[in-house]
Order: structure tokens, then sequence, then C-alpha cells
């Protein structure tokens, strides 16, 4: 087995193994949202009836704050896809959830992806290496959709990124090639639909971003930091 499949099979199962634990809090947010949700009907049914007294129900907010980490596979689409092929995907979430900003979770976004050259684009150039990685930073918007996909099982989350994105290729040996520099630097946009499964996040995105639009696929783990 290669071993960048290895690492990537083995940075899962750790993040299976520690989330178990912690798979209680994974429920956390929406079942206090659900309570909150819960309490703020009776209060208005009590204020109609005058059954019960004012202020006798108290609505409650409930937030926190995450980390998710993530690993996937990214596929290389267009003019990417002509000299590029599967690569690896991995980084950070950070996401803010607190019951009066539901169904929204806001987040910082840290990734890196890598591509190696395709195989005809490397033989065509005479090429022994063309690596691909980008680094990016951005802003992240996800919208939870469990009132519109009601499941028993899993919780169905459509997300949206904003990220500055800094591209630099490794090229060997070092020639000019028509269209293609060694460094350059845009925006990307995503656009996305995850569901929670257990204790993980599975999602597939499409990321537009010129010359570089991919889709990817992904497992994501999310870790409580604070609580409040």
């Amino acid at each position: 087995m290669p071993f960048k499949y290895l690492t990537v099979l083995t940075f899962l199962l750790t993040f299976i193994y520690s989330g178990y634990a912690l798979s209680q809090e994974l429920s956390f947010i929406n079942f206090k949202i659900e309570r909150s949700e819960d309490n703020i009907l009776n209060k208005r049914i009590s204020e109609d009836s005058n059954k019960i007294s004012r202020g006798q129900v108290q609505k409650v907010n409930i937030g926190g704050l995450f980390v998710a980490p993530y690993v996937g596979a990214s596929f290389p689409l267009g003019n990417f896809g002509n000299y590029s092929k599967s690569g690896i995907v991995y980084g950070a979430k950070f996401e803010l959830a607190y019951s009066r900003l539901y169904p929204f979770v806001f987040g910082f976004v840290y990734e890196v992806q890598k591509n190696k050259g395709n195989s005809d684009f490397t033989t065509v150039n005479l090429l022994t290496q063309f690596d691909t990685k980008i680094t990016s930073i951005g802003g992240s918007l996800d919208i939870i959709l469990n009132k519109f996909i009601r499941s028993d099982f899993t919780t169905a989350i459509f997300s949206t990124e904003i990220k500055y994105a800094k591209v630099k290729r490794a090229i060997t040996p070092s020639v000019t090639l028509p269209g293609i520099v060694s460094e350059e630097s845009l925006l990307t946009y995503s656009a996305g639909l995850g569901f929670t499964i257990y204790i993980l996040d599975l999602s597939g995105r499409y990321t537009f971003a010129k010359n570089f639009s991919n889709l990817t696929f992904q497992a994501k783990l999310h870790l409580p930091l604070i609580r409040f």
C-alpha cells in the first residue's frame, strides 16, 4: 500500500478512535436547540392562554466553539484536470455554533491540497515532477437542514466557503511551460452538501477556482473546544 494512502487511513482511524468517547457531544448543540425551541413554543402558548405566569418558561441560549479536522480526496476538473491527477486534501475548520444563530454555523478554514501531474502531461513535456500545492484560508457558512430534510439517523448540512488560495508548483526539470506559472494567488468559491453519520461528517463539494476548479470528498470530525 503506498505510503500516502496508509497515512490517510491511519489519520481516519485516529479520528474515529478519538471521537468515540465524544460521540455524545456531537448532538449537544442540536439537542439544546430543540429544547430551546420547545421552551419558546410553550411560552407563547402559555402567554396566549394565560394559564401560567409570566417568565415561568425561560429561553435557553447555548453554543460552543468546535475544531473540525478533515481529510479527503480531490479530483481536478477542466483545465486543472488536463495536467493534474487526483490528490489529497486536508485541513481544519474552527466553527462557532450558537442557538441564536441557528440554523447557521460560521467557521474559519485552513486547507492544504496536493495534486501530482498526470502521466500524459509529464510524458509529453519530458517532466519527472509536476506537483501542485494549494494552501487556502478563508471563511465558511454552514446551514443545518434538519428542518427541511428530516431523518432519525443523520443531519444534512449545506456548506459554502470563500477562501484565499496560494498555488505553488514543483516542476522538474525547471522549464518554462506555456500558460503555466510556478506561483499564483486567487479567490476560490465552494459549495457542497454533507451528512452527519454517527461521529463523522461525510461531504462532497465543488470548488470554483478558475484554472484550479475541483471536486472533493472528505470526512470530518467535530471536537468541542469551548461550550457556553
